[in-house]
């Protein structure tokens, strides 16, 4: 029979963790907004990382976006408002181009902001978009996930999902000691391409250094295990709890590989955010335009 491609056009995006491991920073200013180097219009330029993660996902057909906000996320709301670029001078090109170019890709997507209350799990962020996202396919994108190679990445999970259709599909990459990420084990496909045989979150004993990245793509039967699942790790409903009943309910769940270590950083350490500030940096001074 003629297999139906559908249209995935809906993103959501967890931005409701409080980023107590970059205190003081992230005292009144979201984690999402620190900036991060990019090329842009040939310049090298800083952008808050939530922004470069819209941009991502806008230039890969993404036009339906569902932030899960919380508290003090305000300055991301006020950042994808636009306003008047009108009085910036001529040697001001440049920054008005950046400008203009966000806020046309804002005017032309839907965006809603999901309040959540309390962060409980990023589970629970994202059960938080249940009445909304529809039937289709759709993209789950952390706001804290810094990736190296700008849009390829969303392009890559998207044509691999339209190829493979499972009922899940997300990234992973090779850590050496995994215990504070989920934690995959799986069979080969080929040498980037997994089928997930079980998954566990910040295990004692990970069963492979492979640890789940936060880039999914799910079918809508996610939100049924999320309902279903139970506070785990640290007391917070887990993405990952739920994964695993879809798993043992015999549906195909599938992961690709990053290539290198640092493909995607989660920037929720110092640590972390200067390995992402640096090679950010490097990345834009190699890439032109």
């Amino acid at each position: 029979c003629l297999k139906i491609l559908v249209v995935i056009n809906t993103a959501v995006i967890p931005v409701a963790g409080l980023g107590t491991r970059l205190l003081t920073l992230t005292k009144d200013t979201p984690k999402e907004m620190v900036p991060i180097f990019t090329r842009s219009f040939n310049e090298i330029t800083l952008k808050p990382l939530i922004e470069q993660i819209f941009l991502n996902l806008y230039d890969s057909g993404i036009r339906n976006f569902f932030f899960i906000v919380g508290k003090n996320k305000r300055s991301i709301e006020d950042h994808f408002t636009p306003e008047s670029i009108h009085g910036l001078k001529k040697k001001d090109k440049n920054y008005k181009d950046l400008l203009e170019d966000f806020y046309d890709k804002i005017e032309k997507s839907n965006i809603v902001w999901i309040n959540q209350n309390s962060p409980r799990g990023f589970g629970a962020a994202v059960l938080n978009a249940k009445e909304v996202v529809g039937s289709n396919p759709f993209i789950v994108h952390a706001g804290d996930a810094f990736v190296r190679d700008n849009v390829n990445h969303i392009k890559k999970i998207i044509k691999i999902y339209e190829e493979s259709d499972p009922e899940i599909l997300f990234y992973v990459k090779e850590i050496r000691n995994p215990k504070s990420y989920g934690v995959v084990k799986v069979s080969k496909i080929n040498s980037f391409h997994f089928n997930v045989l079980d998954i566990e979150e910040k295990p004692i004993h990970p069963k492979s250094n492979l640890a789940v990245m936060p880039i999914y793509i799910f079918k809508p039967s996610i939100f049924d295990a999320l309902l279903k699942t139970k506070p785990g790790v640290g007391k917070e409903i887990q993405l990952t709890d739920a994964i695993q009943k879809i798993i043992k309910n015999k549906k195909s769940v599938q992961a690709i590989k990053f290539p290198a270590k640092n493909d995607c950083i989660d920037i929720g350490t110092p640590e972390n955010y200067y390995l992402a500030i640096t090679i950010s940096y490097k990345d834009s001074i190699k890439k032109k335009n």
